[in-house]
């Protein structure tokens, strides 16, 4: 007899803008580019507005926003205030380190 219902779900898949490591969506860290234009760690995944992903490597956000990934994907320019808000999340974090 045929296992009928036990289908495995796929889990979302996404990929982090600064190391480009593609993992399970809730391993990493949504950051979101609200409607008034705002950039803002979204660790719920919920807030609405264009997102990205980063993992949980100090380096990655360390480079996301250094080095412009984070502005590009999000399609925005990083204020000073923005950045300094992502750099006080992101020094919160107990992540991997790569």
């Amino acid at each position: 007899m045929p296992n009928v219902g036990t289908r495995t779900r796929r889990l979302p898949q996404r990929t982090c803008v600064s190391c480009a490591t593609t993992t399970n969506k809730r391993e990493l860290i949504r950051v979101v580019r609200t409607p008034e234009g705002r950039v803002v760690a979204d660790p719920t995944g919920k807030e609405a507005g264009r997102g990205a992903y980063i993992c949980g490597a100090a380096e990655c956000w360390d480079q996301a926003v250094r080095k412009g990934r984070l502005a590009r994907s999000l399609k925005v320019k990083l204020s000073n205030e923005d950045a300094e808000g992502l750099r006080q999340f992101a020094s919160g974090l107990t992540g991997k380190s790569e």
